[in-house]
């Protein structure tokens, strides 16, 4: 399964989403033409702990009022259904054409689509090319994040981009990822709060609308039934506000251990973030360390009928600010059943 990759929920739940312990499919292209793809039905739980992030469609963050621009961040939980799929297309020559939400994103609540294609060339590797929107299920974040002792009003984040992928390098067991994505809020009014005393040119350095750019190498080593896979990652939040630009790298180990019944994933990471300039509100840096670690397990059902496959996923994220506000956690768990075909 994938992580919590970084343009998905802001701050830690973005960190959630950078966890991805079920390994992906994107490193292969299947022989049989044909329809492959899987249905994902089960339920979620998520609790977050975050001053920024209003939710999305389906989870919601109940704190709209806040008393303080220092206060922690509040803990809001809430469940929500899991009704997802990927379906992919095999042509002649090792071409495949994909749409939807992968397995190992969903449950690691990556919401992005993803419509693209792959293609497997002996001795070259797998090249992939994919336009990621999450233009069906938007984040949702605080217009005016700092507005204090009033209902805070919540407005849309579409991130919509492209991304590259390369696998098995040259015969190789390195692969890399390239993403970039263009972030858009719907409102944007951060600052503007006349209580804070902010000047235009200070509240200018509070825009989030810009672009996440994102590198990823790594290495997967495969040995019988066991998989291992570090990698790291360098992102470039280059925003229209210098105090929420910022360059950000994370390191991440993951483990995948393939039984004849089970399926057992495993992944952990940490993060560091710098910003360009400090954050007016409090005339500091809201630089950030943190970690996410995940375990996710599979197994197979007979059912009779198709590939069936229970699963069950947990994550917890910590993102460690230097400016209290601004700290924030998440724990995630789901389970379900998974149905693939075409395999």
């Amino acid at each position: 399964m994938k992580t919590l990759s970084v343009a998905r929920l802001p701050s830690v739940a973005a960190i959630v989403l950078a966890v991805a312990p079920v390994f992906a499919a994107d490193d292969r292209v299947p022989e049989t033409q044909g329809f492959h793809g899987n249905l994902l039905l089960g339920a979620g739980f998520f609790d977050l702990e975050s001053n920024l992030v209003a939710g999305n469609d389906l989870i919601d963050a109940n704190t709209s009022v806040i008393t303080s621009v220092t206060q922690a961040p509040p803990s809001n939980d809430t469940t929500y259904a899991i009704v997802s799929g990927e379906l992919s297309y095999v042509f002649g020559d090792r071409w495949e054409a994909f749409f939807g939400v992968s397995i190992e994103d969903y449950v690691t609540l990556d919401f992005s689509t993803r419509l693209g294609v792959r293609k497997q060339w002996d001795g070259v590797g797998v090249l992939g090319a994919s336009f990621v929107t999450t233009a069906a299920l938007p984040t949702e974040a605080w217009a005016d994040p700092y507005l204090v002792g009033a209902p805070r009003i919540a407005t849309e984040r579409d991130a919509s981009g492209a991304r590259l992928d390369w696998w098995h390098i040259f015969g190789t067991n390195f692969f890399a990822r390239l993403q970039s994505r263009e972030i858009e809020l719907d409102t944007e009014a951060s600052g503007t709060d006349p209580a804070l005393g902010l000047g235009a040119d200070e509240i200018l350095l509070l825009r989030r609308d810009g672009t996440d750019s994102r590198m990823t190498l790594g290495y997967r080593l495969e040995s019988g039934r066991h998989t291992w896979q570090p990698e790291f990652t360098l992102t470039t939040a280059d925003r229209d506000g210098d105090a929420i630009a910022a360059d950000a790298n994370m390191l991440q180990l993951s483990y995948r251990y393939r039984g004849d019944t089970w399926t057992l994933a495993a992944s952990a990471s940490v993060f560091q973030r710098e910003y360009d300039e400090a954050n007016p509100v409090y005339g500091l840096k809201t630089d950030a360390d943190g970690y996410a670690v995940s375990l996710s397990a599979f197994r197979k059902l007979d059912l009779g009928v198709g590939d069936w496959r229970a699963f069950a996923s947990i994550i917890h994220a910590e993102h460690d600010s230097d400016v209290d506000f601004h700290d924030a956690s998440a724990l995630a768990a789901s389970v379900g059943l998974a149905y693939f075909f075409g395999r």
